[in-house]
């Protein structure tokens, strides 16, 4: 019995010892990744904030990159970080530094995240109505970080995103300015890769996004989606792109030829070449008196005579007048339309404001308002025939979509004002031009 006793004792003993030894390299495994959690925080926290005059964002939105990139200039101090972007919201300077909050913590992950409001990161991550934004990020997986570079891959969306520190003798306003001069100066749609005068593929900017291109082989039989943003020096695609065997990501403006020029090695005979489109309208094609069919929701389709006349010469038109509603029209020079967008529009009564929702969008002003104009609701006309000059409006990305919803509010401080419902709601508007022949 006493052997017996022995051996029970002996198991007994045994087990607690193991027991013991698997706590203790639990709480040692335990302890040792944490440590190594909080260390690599603090090292990321340091690389951030060591930077003396900040670090430049390539910051894609969009699933998959979809809807191109804008340039983030950030500057960390540990809690607080400026930030500065050459496009914003209704009423955003381009270059305007906004200061918000942001954290460097560890979760699954190293995690930088802007966990305070800042328009210029969180007006791509905002709720745009039906649970529903533009597809960016706030919160970003730290996948790398040197003083020379971090790596950033985006939460919720997984676009890997790429931050290098900005030159120290360089202004923010300066580096800012350079990018809008080159968007600016290259503004054609169009553009045709050629190398040696060869024609390799056609790149056709797109709309209602910040930066993509869709490629098309020269019989048009092949189609893909490029996206890219703009450099101080030229622009840069997401994802090298293959150029009869050779890869291509880099292109320098040359504004003297009007073509971008590939600074990648082996490749710097290939360039973007711009040209004009066909039936290509200038500026002053569209001023006129025209003879506007609109369908109306409750009424069926109406006709009256509106005009297009100048506003800003070059730039804009003012539309008078459909429903009462004198309406502004953007002459858009990269392609030689016109573009009606989502905007506030003259109070018709003391009582009520009015906003005018392109494209069929929601009756929530304030969600267009807080988006850059490139990324909101917008119609373009689509030229049905040329004599007389006729067109109609549709949607500016898909061109499907043609209605245009007016929304009454009650003041128009349209974020916080209360939604009174539609005011006029037109499916489709179609637009003749008088007097063709003078």
């Amino acid at each position: 019995m006493k052997k017996y006793l022995s051996i029970y004792t002996l198991l007994a003993l045994t087990c607690i010892a193991l027991q013991s030894c698997l706590f203790s390299e639990e709480e040692i495994f335990d302890e040792s990744s944490a440590n190594r959690a909080t260390a690599d925080v603090i090292k990321c926290q340091e690389i951030l904030k060591d930077v003396p005059n900040g670090w430049k964002l390539e910051y894609y939105i969009g699933s998959n990159y979809a809807a191109g990139a804008v340039t983030l200039l950030m500057k960390f101090d540990g809690k607080q970080v400026e930030m500065a972007s050459e496009t914003g919201a209704e009423g955003y300077k381009p270059g305007t530094i906004i200061t918000s909050l942001y954290q460097v913590k560890s979760e699954q992950s190293t995690m930088l995240t802007f966990d305070s409001y800042n328009q210029l990161i969180h007006m791509f991550s905002g709720p745009l109505g039906l649970n529903m934004n533009v597809g960016g990020d706030y919160e970003f997986i730290i996948m790398s970080a040197t003083p020379d570079k971090v790596i950033l891959q985006g939460k919720k969306y997984k676009n890997i995103m790429e931050m290098t520190p900005m030159p120290k003798d360089i202004p923010w306003r300066i580096q800012l300015e350079d990018i809008i001069d080159i968007e600016k100066d290259a503004f054609l749609n169009t553009y045709r890769m050629e190398k040696g005068g060869q024609i390799l593929n056609y790149f056709i900017r797109d709309n209602g996004t910040m930066s993509t291109f869709s490629v098309y082989s020269t019989d048009y039989s092949i189609a893909g989606s490029l996206p890219y943003i703009y450099t101080e020096k030229g622009l840069k695609l997401q994802s090298p792109f293959n150029a009869n065997g050779v890869k291509i990501q880099h292109f320098k403006w040359d504004k003297k030829s009007r073509l971008f020029v590939c600074t990648d090695a082996d490749a710097t005979d290939i360039v973007l070449k711009e040209y004009y489109p066909e039936n290509y309208l200038q500026y002053e094609d569209y001023i006129g008196t025209y003879t506007a069919t609109v369908d109306d929701y409750d009424e069926g389709p109406i006709t009256q005579s509106v005009t297009i006349t100048p506003k800003v010469r070059g730039e804009s038109y003012t539309l008078k007048s459909i429903g009462g509603f004198n309406f502004t029209l953007l002459y858009d020079k990269a392609n030689g339309k016109l573009t009606l967008d989502s905007q506030s529009i003259s109070p018709a009564s003391s009582s009520s404001y009015y906003f005018a929702c392109a494209a069929g969008v929601e009756g929530y002003a304030h969600t267009e308002l807080s988006l850059p104009s490139r990324l909101r609701s917008g119609l373009v006309n689509v030229t049905v025939k040329t004599n007389p000059f006729t067109f109609y409006f549709a949607d500016k990305a898909s061109q499907e979509n043609t209605s245009l919803i007016i929304w009454a509010y009650s003041s128009d401080e349209y974020s916080t004002s209360g939604l009174m419902g539609y005011w006029s709601w037109y499916n489709s508007i179609l637009m003749v031009k008088e007097n063709e022949g003078n």
